[in-house]
């Protein structure tokens, strides 16, 4: 009983997740910064004493953001900018953009220009991550940050709030990474839209309030049935996804979902910082640990690597790769990833997603085709 109200409690609060910072602030008298992308260092936001919340596309008509912006632009830069010119993104006190594609570049030359908050702040990282030199370089830019945020506070920020900042942080991943490693031993306990849910609550809930809400989650579900259930297992790879009528096409398929390597999953939690030493230079060594997107580079990481042993130990008999329209990094990124994928003789299949467009009906019958051949 415990665990289903946990869930709708994670259900509700991300399909009303406005309201639910808009109360959040009336409440605590708080700030809220909005941010893009998972580099973002939150921990450094979240130790100046404000709440980090990820901006994310929502399906809705765009009219102002069209005279800002080219017609090819992806839906995550159109829909978030008409929310903000709309006056929807009002909870937000300002919003921190950390380079990656040319569009979210773009988008906050845009966004500062059109948009009246209090604190805009671009984080400049740098495209390749493994040379010593891009490491100084970002710790560097980081403590730019850093002192940013403490112009905008009024307030220094200690090395010992950022650590506990960290610790807080890496709380957070190593729960939602056990909420992950459920899927694959117990595909059925949980659907894709109330994982969906719970993620996206841990993008913008305090993690003070999300931590123990996720424990108690998890402590309240039985041991997983090994093997469990006939279907067939499913992989999602991609950037971002985050509209529940495509985990509704999922969850309706008769296939499982047993893991991803999405932005608003897997990538967002996959890796931890250290927590002792600088804590400047943990957070570096967070970013340039994790396995890079399209737009940054580290050839120590390989994505088809990394996608690969994702497929092995989730048990995958298939991979969905979910493409937002007009993504170009990710685009590219594709036929080297479905390669990889044809070389072991791994199943797979492109669906490209456009909130506001979405043919949903062609998109179930792709899905349920592709799930057949899988035998399913």
């Amino acid at each position: 009983m415990q665990e289903k109200a946990i869930l709708s409690e994670f259900k509700e609060t991300a399909a009303n997740s406005p309201d639910y910072l808009r109360n959040w602030k009336a409440r605590t008298g708080k700030k809220i910064l909005g941010y893009f992308c998972t580099n973002t260092p939150e921990e450094i936001i979240h130790a100046a004493g404000l709440l980090p919340v990820r901006i994310l596309s929502t399906p809705t008509t765009v009219s102002l953001a069209s005279r800002h912006l080219q017609s090819y632009s992806c839906s995550l830069v159109q829909s978030s900018l008409e929310a903000a010119l709309r006056g929807d993104l009002n909870f937000l006190d300002g919003t921190v953009f950390p380079h990656t594609c040319d569009s979210i570049q773009r988008l906050s030359d845009i966004w500062s220009e059109n948009t009246r908050f209090s604190f805009h702040w671009d984080v400049v990282l740098p495209v390749k991550l493994h040379t010593e030199s891009a490491r100084t370089y970002l710790t560097q830019e980081l403590a730019r940050f850093r002192t940013g945020l403490e112009k905008f506070v009024g307030h220094p920020i200690s090395d010992g709030e950022l650590k506990n900042s960290i610790s807080l942080f890496n709380q957070n991943r190593v729960l939602l990474r056990q909420l992950y490693r459920l899927r694959p031993a117990d595909p059925e306990r949980f659907t894709a839209r109330e994982i969906l849910s719970i993620v996206q609550c841990s993008t913008f809930m305090p993690k003070e309030e999300f931590n123990p809400k996720l424990r108690s989650l998890l402590n309240a579900v039985p041991s997983p049935k090994q093997n469990a259930g006939p279907k067939v297992r499913l992989f999602i790879s991609g950037s971002v996804c985050n509209y529940a009528q495509v985990f509704d096409l999922f969850d309706n398929s008769g296939a499982s979902l047993v893991g991803d390597d999405l932005c608003t999953g897997w990538r967002y939690f996959s890796e931890d910082a250290p927590e002792e030493g600088n804590p400047l230079e943990s957070l570096t060594a967070r970013l340039g640990r994790r396995v890079p997107c399209p737009c940054k580079h580290n050839p120590e990481l390989d994505r088809g690597d990394d996608l690969l042993q994702r497929i092995e130990e989730t048990r995958a008999q298939g991979v969905i790769f979910l493409l937002l329209k007009f993504c170009d990094p990710h685009a590219f990124d594709y036929p080297y990833l479905k390669e990889r994928l044809a070389q072991k003789k791994i199943p797979s299949l492109l669906l490209e997603i456009e909130p506001g467009s979405m043919p949903l009906g062609a998109l179930d019958t792709r899905l349920k085709a592709f799930i057949e051949t899988l035998g399913g």
